[in-house]
């Protein structure tokens, strides 16, 4: 009988795109990789791709092909801060991880985002709420404020020397003195941590903030930690030399689960949901480039060096970190684009996340928007109100429901189908909000 994966190699031999999630292995994405290379393959990973332009944009700054935190350093910070990190999405167990570090080692934690997280309560000293959309200003406010003290190349103080403070301020809605009450919490301690999340890679300016990002890494001494938006975002992002659009006839790849990942903490972890050590259904695919490797060891060895990926022994596979991914020198080389207007985003706005459900969360759950009584009274929903709107040409049905504990005017979003579109896994997560009632009478903003 013909397997799953006989069959997919058939259909990834006529395709011109192959379109695959980020949760594949590393040794898929390197099979992927040569098919690009030797047959002109597009490849499309949506969520990686806004990761891998981010890293890119973030190596041109900081002169290392990634960023060098790592959850050791994390673990032993004094102050932790947090940008663009929605502690409730579960794309990845990197969010989790963190969350845990915060609670069992209770470091000074300052929280940055546009949504007050109730459950991060006990956990935060300062929250910097930030207004939706300026991102890029925040950036710049966070480089500024942690640069102060320090001696810069006179390119990198000309940039700070020419951003004007005020405007950036009153348009984010980050106060001068926020910035200034977190310094103090900083002080003289000497090992401060910063978590970028998802919201800062799909951001429009996603460039122009890794290279400021990368300013604290390099002359602050910042542990930075990029989680990645999905279980191997890091790992395809490394590998894989992504495309931003389909060109062709396209397949949809599933993985085959066989092979590594690469964590946030850059650790090359084998697969433990399935017996890994097996390589048959990777061999369906990898004939198609010419390999027939007898051992799981040969994939894994093929692994770009260049890429920070190390030469294994049978022994390391004994492991849970196999293996690290190890920060390459790069040429810095990067130009900062003089900062815009900053956008705004008027009325109600909806947060887009992931979340993942179980079999009995299957069968229990109800797709939601939530909201505070705030958000009811400006968009005029009741609790209970079923509503239809767009993100991206994605249609979402939902049943609003109020959160006594929120604020604001964001309503919260999770999605347990987002596989569904390429667009709305690349696109910014929060978005003006235009929507219909059941009878079709339309309320609320025009997304313009």
């Amino acid at each position: 009988m013909e397997s799953r994966y006989e069959s997919q190699k058939e259909k990834i031999v006529e395709a011109d795109s192959i379109v695959f999630s980020a949760a594949i292995t590393n040794e898929e994405a390197h099979i992927f990789q040569l098919l690009k290379e030797k047959q002109g393959k597009h490849l499309i990973c949506p969520e990686a791709k806004v990761y891998q332009d981010f890293l890119k944009a973030y190596s041109s700054s900081s002169g290392y092909h990634i960023f060098k935190g790592d959850l050791d350093t994390l673990s032993a910070s004094d102050v932790v801060i947090s940008f663009g990190v929605w502690f409730q999405d579960e794309s990845t167990e990197a969010t989790s991880l963190v969350h845990k570090v915060l609670k069992e080692k209770k470091p000074q934690f300052v929280y940055m985002h546009p949504i007050e997280d109730a459950r991060l309560q006990t956990s935060i000293t300062q929250f910097i709420k930030y207004e939706v959309g300026s991102e890029e200003g925040v950036a710049a406010l966070l480089a500024y404020a942690l640069l102060q003290d320090v001696t810069l190349p006179e390119e990198i103080e000309d940039i700070l020397d020419d951003l004007d403070i005020g405007y950036l301020s009153a348009e984010s809605n980050v106060g001068e003195e926020e910035l200034e009450s977190m310094n103090s919490l900083i002080g003289d301690k000497t090992t401060v941590s910063l978590i970028i999340g998802s919201d800062l890679y799909t951001h429009p300016k996603a460039e122009q903030i890794a290279k400021l990002i990368a300013f604290l890494e390099m002359y602050a001494g910042v542990n930075v930690l990029c989680i990645p938006p999905l279980r191997n975002a890091l790992g395809v992002a490394l590998i894989c030399d992504l495309d931003d659009d389909v060109q062709g006839q396209s397949v949809d790849y599933d993985t085959c689960k066989e092979g590594t990942y690469v964590n946030s903490d850059k650790c090359v972890y084998l697969n433990n949901d399935t017996e890994t050590l097996n390589i048959s259904e990777l061999n369906s695919i990898a004939t198609i480039v010419g390999l027939d490797a007898k051992n799981f060891i040969d994939y894994s060895n093929q692994l770009p060096k260049d890429k920070g990926f190390q030469k294994l022994s049978d022994d390391d596979l004994k492991n849970h970190c196999i293996s690290r991914v190890i920060p390459q020198e790069r040429i810095r080389d990067f130009t900062l684009d003089e900062i815009d207007d900053l956008p705004v985003y008027d009325g109600a706005v909806t947060y887009t996340y992931r979340k993942v459900e179980n079999a009995m969360e299957k069968c229990l759950r109800e797709s939601v928007l939530i909201g505070s009584k705030q958000f009811s009274t400006a968009t005029k929903l009741q609790d209970g109100d079923m509503i239809s709107f767009e993100i991206e040409g994605v249609k979402f049905e939902r049943v609003f429901k109020i959160d006594t504990s929120m604020k604001g005017t964001i309503a919260l979003n999770p999605t347990f189908d987002i596989n569904l579109s390429a667009s709305l896994l690349s696109s910014y997560r929060f978005s003006r909000l235009a929507f219909e009632k059941i009878n079709n009478q339309k309320i609320g903003n025009n997304d313009e």
